[in-house]
């Protein structure tokens, strides 16, 4: 794919995003980069803030999104410099990417902290709310900026100097182009020039013992790693050095590990008898030999903290204390695992899995990989949507299981085949993990849990699917799909009807479409005596329908009141959508009811038998997929897996007696159940490292 064609996907994608949710270019444009930098663990959760601002002294003040990042504490703030031209223009220039972009953000922040901006705005405006937060806060670690854009730049911009603000805040500086979004796109989960520098180490490098080399894609080293090094570079990169899971996990502690702020301060010589160490990937090293003959490392690629995050954040933030604690004693174990990046994919998370298994890190946290995706993706390539309208062409809401799918399904494809292919997988009919997991946590009467982001969200969707699969996965079928597109189908329409409502307040669109979806759900049950929507008409209709616009535009309008209204004063709205009191208003609310909602509506004793019947059909669905995937593979594969899960201690009685047919008569058919457990077997082992 060439640089324009990427760019021309991007585009195209953000023009999709305007045209459903009835806004910007800009804001669409915005919103699909940051969404693929998420994906791509490059950045955390964000919250749109389109500003443009007049400030003191002529200054301009623009902002398009911000993030708190909770793993390491530092603050993003991120401006687009959007062309949106059909044809490629000139390279961003160092200039405008200072004067348009890097300068107006630091004028936000600056403008923030003083308290001029909290006092010369509506407080209505999501810029009052982060102005006040910025005025108050005192624990942040860096300023990160962005400027994210569909130019390209020079290699001589790829990496503009760290600087500090006023205060002494360290600032660095991140410009997101089309050759580096596309580079993102095409490394899988490798981190986009991300190159951690050990030169300023004593000696130049890190000195380090090799493990295995072999032409297996892998190697090892061991190292001690002085802690200075280590804080100093967590404090340059931030979160970008942690692994997705385990930056999840450091993201849902609270504060840092007293034990090793205890050993730092009173013990520091026994920091290193005291502490296991961390654990890293990177996809390159750059290595040579020091003046007395020990192996070094100058450099590492694509560094990822895959165990240890704890570690390496409890000692940048004692770095960083107003005290600045002394760490010249503290040295800090580490095993690093230099990938290829061909196979980063596959193996960066088996090595995370591995590494944390004796850790407070979830099953759920590595629900990425889970058989639930796998499962929804094959029903979303089966099933066809109802033709609209006077369209007879029928389509694919697609799910798109791995970050990127939906574009590297059309790598080599002609323009013609390329066309057809979008015309059955439309862009605005995509389902992420992420908007899947949102959507079902709205209507399962969880908005504040939507409100804090994908990445939280994703975790409570995570938590909920891996303790009801075992119980459940037969719940999880076509009916289902059809239903969890039918809550989509009714999300992309409240974005719709609250973006075109004379009463909306901008930035707070995705807080008032959750609380409206979860208190649709509450009106629906409560309308029909404990029932719910009837979700399978809604994916007939392919579409919300005129009476529930009509029922969810009083809803959304009541629940712009709700959050707009904080017990509060002076607490901002998107802060109290997050607060676990803000549901019990909201769902107390009296919303009228539109004549022919009721139709919609599903009774207690019919929604009970659509769910005996799912589970029913999904039983014998998974039966089938079961039997037909163990009879398409030979003998041979399946003599593969029983001699690798014997060795792995994979394997049950149960999974011998399952096995037994398949491998001495081939042509006997098992038993669903047989055949469902091989399977299981199978995946098992798949996810322990046997390529097959």
């Amino acid at each position: 794919m060439t640089e324009d064609e990427y760019r021309a996907d991007v585009l195209a994608s953000a023009a999709s995003r305007a045209e459903t949710r009835a806004c910007g270019l800009r804001e669409g444009f915005v919103e699909e980069v940051l969404d693929r930098l998420r994906d791509a663990n490059e950045l955390p959760d964000f919250e749109l803030c389109p500003e443009l601002v007049a400030g003191p002294s002529n200054r301009k003040l623009e902002i398009d999104a911000f993030a708190f990042d909770e793993a390491d504490e530092s603050l993003h703030l991120f401006v687009a410099l959007h062309n949106g031209d059909a044809e490629m223009p000139p390279n961003l220039t160092r200039t405008e990417a200072r004067d348009q972009g890097f300068n107006r953000l630091i004028n936000v922040f600056e403008c923030s902290r003083d308290g001029w901006l909290g006092s010369n705005i509506e407080e209505s405006r999501p810029l009052w709310a982060l102005a006040r937060r910025l005025q108050r806060v005192e624990s942040l670690s860096a300023l990160r900026l962005h400027v994210i854009t569909d130019r390209c730049v020079s290699d001589k911009l790829r990496e503009l100097p760290s600087e500090a603000t006023k205060d002494g805040l360290p600032i660095t500086f991140q410009i997101w182009d089309v050759t580096r979004l596309k580079r993102i796109h095409e490394a899988g989960s490798a981190r986009d020039d991300l190159v951690v520098d050990f030169s300023h180490a004593v000696g130049g490098g890190l000195p380090v013992l090799p493990g295995p080399v072999g032409s297996s894609g892998y190697s090892g080293y061991l190292a001690v790693v002085p802690a200075e090094v280590l804080a100093d570079i967590y404090i340059r990169h931030g979160s970008r050095l942690l692994e997705g899971n385990v930056r999840t996990f450091l993201g849902r502690r609270s504060g840092v590990n007293k034990g090793i702020a205890t050993t730092i301060a009173k013990e520091p010589e026994l920091f290193f008898a005291y502490n296991n160490g961390i654990a890293c990937t990177a996809s390159g090293v750059e290595v040579f030999t020091g003046d007395n003959g020990a192996l070094m490392i100058r450099s590492a690629t694509d560094l990822q903290i895959v165990n240890g995050a704890q570690t390496t954040a409890s000692l940048a933030a004692a770095r960083r204390d107003k005290d600045r604690k002394d760490l010249s004693g503290v040295f800090v174990p580490m095993k690093l695992s230099v990938v290829q990046t061909d196979l980063a994919l596959q193996m960066i998370p088996r090595i995370s899995r591995f590494a944390n298994s004796q850790n407070g890190v979830r099953p759920s946290d590595f629900f990425a990989n889970h058989e639930f995706h796998r499962k929804i993706e094959e029903i979303s390539r089966r099933i066809l949507a109802p033709a609209v309208g006077a369209s007879q062409v029928q389509t694919h809401w697609y799910y798109e299981r791995a970050r990127g799918q939906h574009l590297n399904d059309q790598a080599g494809m002609t323009d013609a085949r390329k066309n057809q292919f979008l015309r059955l997988n439309p862009k605005h009919q995509v389902i992420t993990k992420t908007d899947l997991a949102k959507v079902e946590n709205c209507f399962d009467g969880l908005p504040e849990i939507a409100c804090k982001g994908a990445e939280k969200s994703f975790t409570t969707f995570a938590d909920r699917i891996t303790k009801e699969w075992a119980e459940k996965k037969p719940l999880y079928g076509d009916d289902w799909f059809k239903s969890a597109v039918a809550r989509r189908i009714l999300f992309l329409a409240t974005e719709r009807l609250v973006s075109e409502a004379p009463w909306y307040v901008p930035g707070l669109r995705s807080q008032i479409v959750a609380y409206s979806l979860a208190r649709l759900a509450i009106l629906s049950r409560d309308q029909s005596s404990g029932g719910r929507l009837n979700y399978l008409r809604i994916w007939q209709m392919q579409s919300a329908g005129s009476v529930l616009e009509a029922q969810l535009a009083l809803i959304a309008e009541c629940m712009k009141q709700v959050i707009c209204t904080p017990p509060l004063a002076g607490r901002s709205p998107s802060e109290w959508a997050k607060d676990q009191a803000c549901p019990k208003v909201a769902f107390q609310a009296e919303i009228p009811v539109v004549d022919g909602f009721d139709a919609f509506l599903l009774p207690p004793d019919e929604a009970k038998a659509a769910i005996r019947d799912a589970r029913a059909e999904g039983r014998i669905d998974d039966g089938i997929r079961a039997v037909s995937e163990v009879m398409s593979r030979p003998s041979e594969s399946w003599i593969a897996v029983r001699d690798y899960a014997r060795e792995m201690r994979l394997i049950g009685s149960e999974d011998e007696k399952a096995l037994f047919p398949v491998i001495v008569s081939p042509s006997k058919v098992p038993t669903d159940k047989q055949a469902e457990r091989l399977i299981s077997l199978l995946i098992k082992c798949r996810e322990s490292g046997l390529a097959i």
